[in-house]
């Protein structure tokens, strides 16, 4: 299990704050005034705004207003893009690389869905499960950084407060043992998980495997549907409801995998 290579979802053009976008719109605001200062002679002998000078100014006035709408309107508020750089989501969202070294477990092509997550609907409503998430993990689930961070990943909502989850030890139709999810006694049906979870468990997955955990209200249990290689509440505990940032809601890149998500 390669719980370091699960990165979560990382923003597209994430390095962008409010005051790189507000410092951006004021330089362009001073290159529109300035272009439009430039003159030139009409036929009829009239002093004029240059032509493609305004061509020039009108194109940076778009970018401006676009800017504006959507690095401080629709992306505090309404809908942010995410690529998924991590193999955690799989086969649901894909998130991996070209590895030909592994022959046996590595892949031909590389693929990172873009997805659009919808930051409003859980301003109206609350998260429901089998949703698909996307959160600002806790410092603690960070196994990579020193010191750790919060990073933000994308899971499945498993379990919602005050639900009892317990990960524990069954018989797959092929006879074979594995573990599987119950959610208040009741053993949940999964096709959109990878693979069965192996059998043993990792050491490090603590938290409701083997023993039911229950949540408390306000908490979340989430899994990646890459069981076997993803880093998640087994690992690092539950989630509190106030970091959830919003509903994965659609794949828009690559083109042949665009759908909505469920």
């Amino acid at each position: 299990m390669n719980l370091e290579s699960d990165t979560g979802a990382s923003e597209l053009l994430a390095n962008l704050s409010i005051q790189t976008i507000v410092g951006l719109a004021l330089i362009l605001t001073i290159m529109r005034f300035l272009l439009l200062r430039i003159k030139s002679v009409s036929a009829e002998g009239k002093q004029e705004i240059n032509p493609g000078a305004r061509a020039m100014a009108e194109i940076l006035e778009s970018l401006i207003i676009a800017g504006v709408l959507v690095f401080l309107i629709i992306r505090p508020f309404f809908l942010q893009a995410f690529f998924i750089p991590s193999e955690s989501m799989e086969p649901t969202l894909m998130g991996h690389n070209a590895d030909s070294r592994d022959l046996s477990g590595g892949h031909s092509d590389s693929i990172h869905d873009h997805i659009f997550v919808n930051k409003l609907i859980y301003r109206l409503t609350e998260p429901k499960h089998d949703d698909i998430i996307v959160f600002k993990a806790p410092a603690r689930a960070d196994r990579n950084g020193n010191p750790p961070k919060e990073n933000i990943l994308i899971k499945r909502l498993i379990g919602i407060g005050p639900d009892k989850v317990e990960v524990k030890r069954g018989t797959t139709e092929k006879g074979e043992s594995a573990y599987f999810v119950y959610v208040n006694d009741t053993k949940l049906n999964e096709p959109f998980i990878k693979e069965p979870l192996y059998d043993p468990q990792s050491g490090d997955a603590i938290f409701a495997v083997d023993h039911p955990l229950q949540l408390k209200p306000g908490e979340l249990f989430v899994m990646g549907d890459n069981r076997n290689n993803s880093n998640d509440s087994r690992y690092w505990g539950t989630l509190e409801r106030s970091r959830v940032i919003g509903k994965a809601s659609v794949i828009f890149f690559p083109f042949n995998r665009m759908r909505v998500l469920h």
